[in-house]
């Protein structure tokens, strides 16, 4: 997928940006399933068992066991007995490259990996970044303008991929809606509840409703957008 990182501390190196991309580089070698070598693609082969594959990957079970229990199980990442932790890597992987960018003091950033964008401190001009989202069929749209500041954006959907999210607990796939937005503090946190709000289908705005700091935006098939109390705020006015 692409990422796209932009800092604006004139102190940044070009090794804090390679540090950035190696880290995206390890977790994709680790995680992808399209690595035939990667550790989950091992493990789901049984070839290698979860003790013996690694810190990174207990702590993605870890993780992905977390937020099955925090979503009701509306988002898990085992179909079956294997593993699939693809919805919370991007996520996770985004929250890690804020993480190196802070500790090496930057303050005005922005991180965009596969349209799902965590931004910190201002833009060029010295205001909130402005992150687009995406209209669901007309490609060259956006529906709304986020603005940004030490704020993330994800949005999950079958406009790019088909129905290929499913309902844990029917383990069909979810079809209810074209994309859920999250807005809120944490990447990590926000991708993976428009993962799991998604799957919810109607449902999912009120869970949201229910999770403090985080606003959303969801589109139907019928391309009606319904929206948390708080989101509007969050956007710039049209």
């Amino acid at each position: 997928m692409p990422v796209t990182v932009q800092v604006q501390d004139p102190g940044a190196t070009e090794a804090v940006l390679d540090e950035v991309f190696d880290d995206f580089a390890l977790l994709d070698q680790t995680f992808s399933p399209f690595l035939a070598g990667g550790a989950v693609s091992r493990l789901n082969r049984g070839e290698l068992a979860l003790e013996e594959a690694g810190p990174l990957v207990a702590q993605a079970v870890e993780l992905c066991r977390h937020f099955e229990r925090a979503t009701d199980g509306y988002f898990s990442a085992w179909r079956g007995n294997r593993f699939e932790p693809s919805g919370l890597v991007k996520g996770w992987a985004i929250d890690r490259s804020g993480s190196i960018l802070v500790r090496h003091g930057c303050g005005d950033w922005f991180v965009d990996a596969g349209g799902d964008v965590l931004a910190h401190g201002g833009n060029p001009d010295g205001g909130p970044w402005r992150v687009g989202i995406r209209h669901p069929v007309e490609r060259d749209k956006v529906v709304r303008v986020v603005l940004a500041a030490d704020l993330a954006v994800a949005t999950s959907g079958s406009y790019e991929k088909g129905d290929h999210i499913l309902d844990p607990h029917s383990g069909q796939p979810a079809t209810e809606l074209l994309s859920f937005t999250v807005v809120g503090p944490d990447i990590l946190s926000a991708d993976v509840f428009a993962t799991a709000c998604f799957a919810m289908g109607s449902k999912g705005l009120e869970f949201l409703a229910g999770v403090d700091g985080y606003e959303g935006l969801a589109i139907g098939r019928d391309l009606t957008g319904t929206w948390t109390a708080g989101f509007e705020a969050l956007c710039e006015r049209s």
